[in-house]
C-alpha cells in the first residue's frame, strides 16, 4: 500500500476535519506505520466553491509531516476513484446512491471508508464488499473529536490498521458492532451540538446573574473540560462524583433538584435518543 492515493468523494465540514487530521498526523518513527499513509489525497467536491475551500484549508497548513500531496478537484470523480486505492465516502446521506452509481464501474474492490450517516455496511457492499464505516465529530478538526468505527466481514486485518491509524488522529477512536452506529451517530455525531448547548445555557445563566459575557464563557469552558479530565482521570462513575460536590442543604443539591424538576437529565436521554431514531432513517433502504 506504500505511496497509494486516497481519494475522498465529497469534503465538506466532516471531511475536511479528517483530512486535516491525517494530513497534519506526525510522521511515525515505525516505517510499516509510515506506509499507511497515502502519498496523495484527492478531495473530490461537486463544484468549484467547495474545491476551492479545501484548498484554502490546505494552503493555511504547513507541509505536511508524512510528505502527503492534496489535490482539490470538483466534477471528476470517476478519475479520482480509478486512481486510488482507498475511498474515504463523506457526501450527505441523500448523495450517496448518485456519486457511489456514478464511480461504480471503478470502485469494486477498494476499500470504502464511509462516514455517510444511516448507510449501512450492507448497503455499500452493493458497491464493493470492503468497507468501513465511521462516524466521528466536528471537534476532530482540532484533534480532540471521537470515532466510533466498525468494519465489513471482508476487511483485511491489514486494512483494518490502515484505518485506525489514519482516523487516530481525530481524538478518541472505539470500534464496536455496527449495530451500535446509528446510536453513534446520535451520541458522537451530533454530540457537539448537545454540549454546545449546556455550554451557552451555563454561560448565559451567568450573564443573567452578571457576570461578562466574556468571563462567563471562560469559567463555563474550564467547568466543563476540567469535569471531563477529572471523570477520565479518576475513573469514578459521574453519579459518584456529582455527590461528591453536593453537601447538605447547600448550594449544588439545590441545583440539581430544580434541573431535575424541569427534566434537564431525562431531556437530555431522550434528546440523544430521538437523535438516533432519525439517524436509522437517513440511509436509503434498497
Amino acid at each position: 500500500m506504500a505511496g497509494y492515493t486516497l481519494t475522498m468523494l465529497g469534503c465538506g465540514v466532516m471531511g475536511q476535519a479528517i483530512l486535516s487530521a491525517i494530513y497534519n498526523a506526525p510522521k511515525p518513527e515505525d516505517k510499516k506505520i509510515q506506509s499507511l499513509y497515502p502519498s496523495k489525497i484527492i478531495a473530490c467536491n461537486g463544484d468549484e466553491q467547495a474545491a476551492e475551500q479545501v484548498s484554502k484549508l490546505i494552503s493555511g497548513f504547513d507541509p505536511s509531516p508524512n510528505g502527503i500531496i492534496v489535490e482539490s478537484t470538483f466534477s471528476d470523480n470517476l478519475s479520482a476513484v480509478e486512481q486510488s486505492d482507498v475511498v474515504i465516502l463523506g457526501t450527505k446521506p441523500f448523495l450517496v446512491e448518485p456519486v457511489l452509481n456514478e464511480v461504480e464501474s471503478v470502485i469494486d474492490g477498494k476499500l470504502i471508508v464511509s462516514i455517510a450517516a444511516g448507510w449501512t455496511i450492507e448497503q455499500l457492499q452493493f458497491y464493493s464488499k470492503s468497507v468501513s464505516r465511521i462516524m466521528t465529530n466536528t471537534p476532530a478538526k482540532y484533534g480532540y473529536g471521537c470515532a466510533v468505527i466498525a468494519h465489513s466481514l471482508e476487511v483485511k486485518d491489514e486494512q483494518k490498521t490502515l484505518v485506525n491509524e489514519l482516523i487516530r488522529h481525530v481524538g478518541v477512536c472505539v470500534e464496536l458492532p455496527e449495530k451500535h452506529m446509528d446510536a453513534a451517530t446520535s451520541l458522537v455525531g451530533s454530540g457537539p451540538a448537545y454540549v454546545l448547548l449546556m455550554i451557552e445555557s451555563m454561560m448565559e445563566s451567568g450573564i443573567k446573574m452578571g457576570i461578562p459575557l466574556q468571563e462567563s464563557l471562560k469559567c463555563t469552558l474550564q467547568v466543563l473540560e476540567g469535569t471531563a479530565k477529572m471523570v477520565e482521570k479518576s475513573g469514578a462513575h459521574p453519579s459518584v462524583l456529582k455527590h461528591q460536590v453536593c453537601t447538605p442543604g447547600g448550594t449544588t443539591i439545590a441545583g440539581l433538584c430544580k434541573m431535575e424538576e424541569y427534566g434537564v437529565k431525562n431531556g437530555i436521554i431522550k434528546g440523544v435518543e430521538e437523535g438516533a431514531i432519525v439517524a436509522a432513517k437517513l440511509g436509503k433502504k434498497k
